[in-house]
């Protein structure tokens, strides 16, 4: 039965036994199965439910003829394909040959017949079937494989979670590596595993682990697989390392004895903030001759894993030795009875403000998680749907505006850590003037005003006056009015209402937004103003956000010389936010005064721009502005590439790109660019070390080239690096594509307007 299954079936239709007989007698074979039909009717119920090769289909029958029941065949999904070859003894009808081929038919062959043609035509169609199904059977094995791995990675990504939950309970450190070490050889499917953890000293270990095998300090130890020197090398590069004997970077020297055997390595260092303390590898892959890029994704995973679950148990074991060397004194020290409880309650009370402190920090890290994920799964999910190519101009025009809304919104999310950061470290300066508070007011209401309405929020403004010039810096007053306001318009519910108030006297003005929103409860008002803090820390909360843009708030209105406070009679009942400032000719004197280029350039790079928005969606028109000019980009970023290449072609350059330093200053000598634009950050050399090898050769040779600095490091700092590197501008990411040229156009001295 399995032999006559894999045969592969022609259909004989005549009405004549005769010749079906003959038609069986010329084709016959051993990989072949011939079913003799003695009428269309009979044809038709055959093919049904079997597929064939080839159909041989006789012209004239009685009931249906030939050519009627080809066409039937043709109208049926299953059948649709299949070829026909016509029998017929009517030499001279052409025109049911004719009639024939436009039903389909892929040969016509006159009776009487020769066998030769036929078994060479047949022969042709039943390569085709073989062929055909070949292709099927490869597509559904793929299909299989692709299960496999998917059903592989969910393994994985479930043995990572319960690795994860099982160390983060352990207090332990030797337990904690011990533990680890089994499971990262599981997870990735190796033969071996070591992981290493140094002394404080940095030059002997603290402890190794080699497989299920642990010891501590100087105790007798099984030497790593790898040899020292291999593993030395992932300390001091800091970086993951992927060896094979099949890719040819893997040789003896690599193993710590001849004894040893090695096929394939994966190692990936343990890091702190400083530098690397430790490491983990990987011997010789289970199912495979080599460990594969998404080995080495996991194991630096699993690596960052270890490092905080052993730093973990590290101040654990710490201070559980802390508390027994305190225990151990009050008992000795019984004189100092009063002294030591006091001691005791001072550090009960440092240990729980710490623990506080390391709750609000959980809850700040899981809930930026939460919102640097939640545009990430927009942007990924609509990609995907593009990359399928299947949406229509509707839905790509929605896809493309829902990717760049979520990534503004990121954007929005990393410019507010950027300023809390500034705040703490005492970076963020003023460029302070001469500024009409209403404008900027009149200005954030438009902008937040369409928000509003979509909620059927009304927006009631109150300015009593506008002339309230005060001393201070526009963007980030702008930052100030807009947080209070899309904070009001944010926290009401629909059908409610903002007010917003101004009035100033002889020495200040008072800027006052009222809601009828959800409120704060009186238990969560003192800390509004705090950084990391929000009134729902849980993942249930109905409101998204840091709880950055308060505490921003507060601290630029302090920099104003003004004061901010809030007000809520409870939950349920709104709030009010009352802003004052002193107007400029009653702001006291600062050092904030002077605003040179440096707090110019700060402003430049973290200023919140609502109306901005607008500019930046736009699109360029393709034009002929950069006509005739030579732009060498340098980013080891592939996708980064592609993007200024392709926005600077559409603008009529003649654009190529290098992935790396060295490729540049070969390029740069070998095709003459007019112009070069580079990342900063690059593995081996970076965008200084690049423009600082350019600038040391002479005028003749490129020396002299204008250049732009294209980078993620956008604080006021790196512009000022650039600069002094020999940058002629900085540019920061995320790129905007007009931005991007009109930076073009303003350094290789071109006037000509940019169409947008």
């Amino acid at each position: 039965m399995q032999a006559e299954s894999q045969k592969i079936n022609i259909l004989m239709v005549d009405d004549s036994p005769t010749n079906l007989l003959a038609l069986e007698s010329v084709l016959q074979a051993p990989d072949r199965n011939l079913v003799r039909a003695a009428s269309g009717d009979e044809a038709l119920r055959y093919l049904l439910d079997t597929d064939v090769a080839v159909i041989l289909l006789d012209v004239f029958m009685p009931g249906i003829d030939g050519l009627q029941t080809a066409e039937l065949i043709r109208g049926r999904e299953k059948s649709r394909d299949i070829p026909i070859i016509f029998l017929t003894a009517d030499s001279s009808g052409n025109r049911n040959i004719a009639r024939g081929y436009s039903l389909g038919a892929v040969d016509y062959i006159l009776k009487p017949i020769d066998p030769d043609i036929l078994r060479s035509k047949v022969a042709v169609f039943v390569e085709l079937f073989k062929k055909t199904e070949e292709i099927k059977r490869q597509a559904e094995l793929l299909h299989e494989k692709n299960i496999e791995l998917e059903n592989a990675n969910l393994q994985r990504l479930g043995k990572l979670i319960d690795l994860g939950q099982e160390l983060a309970a352990e207090r332990d450190p030797r337990q904690v590596l011990e533990k680890f070490c089994g499971a990262a050889r599981d997870i990735i499917g190796a033969e071996h595993a070591g992981v290493g953890v140094l002394s404080e000293n940095g030059k002997s270990l603290r402890y190794f682990c080699h497989c299920d095998e642990c010891v501590i300090g100087d105790e007798s130890m099984t030497s790593p697989q790898a040899s020292e020197d291999l593993l030395d090398r992932l300390l001091a590069e800091g970086r993951p390392l992927r060896l094979s004997e099949t890719a040819g970077t893997l040789d003896e020297t690599h193993l710590s004895s001849p004894q040893v055997s090695m096929q394939s390595f994966l190692g990936a260092p343990i890091l702190s903030p400083a530098h690397a303390y430790g490491w983990l590898y990987l011997t010789n892959k289970l199912d495979a001759d080599e460990f594969s890029e998404a080995d080495e994704r996991l194991a630096v995973t699993l690596a960052t894993q270890v490092a905080a679950s052993y730093e973990n148990a590290r101040l654990y074991a710490e201070a559980q030795r802390h508390a027994s060397e305190l225990q151990q004194e009050v008992t000795e020290r019984k004189l100092a009875e009063e002294a030591r409880a006091r001691l005791l309650i001072r550090e009960q009370a440092a240990r729980a403000e710490a623990e506080r402190a390391n709750r609000t920090k959980d809850e700040f890290l899981a809930t930026l998680s939460h919102e640097l994920r939640t545009p990430l799964t927009a942007i990924l999910g609509w990609t995907h749907l593009i990359r399928g190519g299947n949406l229509d101009d509707s839905m790509m025009t929605r896809a493309l505006e829902t990717i760049e809304r979520n990534a503004r919104a990121q954007s929005q999310l990393i410019d507010d850590l950027l300023d809390v950061s500034r705040i703490i470290t005492g970076k963020l300066m003023l460029d302070l003037r001469p500024v009409e508070l209403a404008s900027i007011i009149e200005a954030t209401i438009d902008t937040v005003r369409p928000v509003a309405e979509a909620k059927s929020i009304r927006v009631r403004p109150a300015l009593r006056t506008s002339h309230c010039v005060v001393s201070g810096d526009p963007a980030r007053l702008q930052q100030v009015v807009w947080n209070l306001f899309s904070n009001a318009v944010k926290f009401t519910p629909e059908g409610g209402s903002v007010e917003v108030g101004l009035t100033c006297d002889e020495r200040r003005v008072e800027l006052e937004v009222r809601d009828t929103g959800q409120g704060i409860s009186q238990d969560f008002l003192p800390y509004i103003f705090d950084r990391f803090r929000q009134a729902d820390g849980t993942t249930t909360r109905k409101h998204g956000g840091l709880g950055l843009g308060l505490a921003i708030v507060r601290h630029l209105v302090e920099l104003h010389h003004g004061t901010i406070s809030a007000h809520s009679d409870g939950d349920g009942k709104g709030a009010i936010f009352t802003l004052s400032l002193p107007l400029a000719s009653a702001a006291p004197d600062g050092d904030d005064g002077e605003a040179g280029e440096e707090q110019q350039a700060e402003a430049a790079v973290t200023t919140l721009t609502v109306d901005g928005e607008e500019a930046q969606q736009q699109s360029l028109v393709q034009s002929d502005v950069l006509g005739g000019l030579r732009i060498l980009i340098v980013d080891d970023e592939a996708d980064t590439r592609e993007l200024v290449q392709e926005v600077l072609a559409r603008q009529g350059a003649e654009v190529r790109a290098s992935r790396s330093a060295a490729e540049a200053l070969r390029m740069l000598a070998a095709w003459n660019p007019d112009l070069l634009i580079s990342d900063i950050g690059m593995p081996v050399e970076d965008g200084y070390e690049l423009i600082k090898q350019v600038r040391a050769f002479d005028a003749e040779h490129h020396g002299q080239i204008p250049a732009v600095a294209l980078t993620a490091y956008a604080g006021a700092e790196d512009h000022r690096r650039a600069l002094a590197a020999g940058f002629q501008t900085h540019l920061a990411k995320p790129i905007v594509p007009k931005a991007l040229i009109e930076t073009v156009v303003r350094v290789v001295g071109r006037a000509t307007a940019i169409d947008a």
